[in-house]
């Protein structure tokens, strides 16, 4: 028999063998990639078995939520973004206010503070789209570097001072306390003390590493829920408390 015609038998069985090579391969990689994954999830979990208390960020981008199936999931408080600087209202909130309210959830509300604006207009803001429509958490001032914004540019003698009086005002007028959420190297750059009436969330705070002084705890984190017969993924905030605490926090809110 001629070597041209061994040849195909002999190519085939190399496609093939190079073909199962590669189906083992792929194989391999995905059972590397799941378990990845798995594991993650069960580091995820074992982080958070210590703060049994978690809730959600919202605002405009996450869409129609529904709360009722939100508590179900285990929720036990959202925030909901209100305002931004001195103009903008997220289109969100009203609609989301309403519908919290019959959820029974703890629900607080925020603005994200604008580094370019005065703290008198961002508050007129504020009290223009929000009104009373407070909820029973702590006001919450977002402060986070964006856009030409960062450690290099931004004189923080005199932001910390506008910060102050932002805070002032909505203890002023709405007489309950104001939580500013922010990265650790922020919060000591604004370099106001915690209080009866001021609180601290830290946006990059790890669970179970140092976050003493903090009320709430977050670090992009999300968490997905089924909702709508839809996996839908949140940003995940954390209470930095026991159950018991909690409780014991909500009607600190009340006395206030």
């Amino acid at each position: 028999m001629k070597r041209q015609d061994i040849q195909p038998i002999y190519t085939r069985r190399s496609q093939e063998k190079k073909s199962g090579t590669k189906v083992i391969v792929v194989g391999l990689l995905l059972l590397i990639i799941l378990g990845i994954f798995f594991a993650k999830n069960i580091y995820q979990r074992n982080q958070l078995k210590n703060y049994p208390v978690r809730g959600v960020t919202l605002d405009q981008d996450n869409g129609y939520i529904d709360f009722d199936q939100l508590r179900d999931n285990g929720v036990k408080f959202v925030y909901l973004k209100a305002t931004q600087g001195a103009a903008f209202s997220d289109d969100s909130f009203g609609s989301n206010y309403q519908r919290s309210q019959g959820a029974l959830i703890p629900v607080g509300v925020y603005h994200y503070f604008s580094f370019s604006s005065s703290p008198k207009d961002q508050f007129n803001n504020f009290i223009q789209q929000v009104k009373y429509n407070t909820g029973s958490l702590p006001i919450m001032i977002q402060v986070q570097y964006y856009a030409g914004y960062d450690s290099e540019n931004v004189k923080w003698k005199k932001t910390s001072g506008q910060i102050y009086q932002l805070v002032k005002l909505l203890i002023n007028y709405y007489k309950r306390p104001v939580i500013i959420s922010a990265n650790q190297q922020i919060i000591k750059s604004i370099g106001i003390q915690k209080g009866k009436y001021l609180e601290y969330w830290f946006a990059d705070g790890k669970p179970n590493q140092g976050n003493s002084g903090a009320a709430f705890i977050s670090n992009n984190q999300s968490q997905r829920y089924i909702l709508d017969h839809q996996s839908v993924s949140l940003p995940l905030v954390l209470f930095n408390g026991s159950t018991k605490k909690w409780h014991q926090y909500l009607d600190t809110m009340v006395d206030k």
